[in-house]
């Protein structure tokens, strides 16, 4: 997944990012690991994010 259709948002304080494709637009919520430059989905809306990331702490992606 390239970089140009990425809209960053926020990141879990380790260095990877969390993302939204913006094209073609999407909901679900990707991260970019800084380590391995992979790009993986985190959750499936921008809600189930919030909720995981109020509860969770660290890479809790994987």
């Amino acid at each position: 997944m390239p970089f140009e259709p990425l809209m960053f948002f926020g990141d879990n304080g380790g260095g990877d990012q969390f993302a939204f494709v913006r094209t073609p637009e999407r909901d679900e919520v990707f991260v970019w690991d800084h380590e391995t430059d992979g790009r993986y989905l985190a959750e499936y809306s921008l809600e189930q994010y919030l909720e995981r990331a109020l509860r969770e702490k660290g890479d809790w992606y994987r």
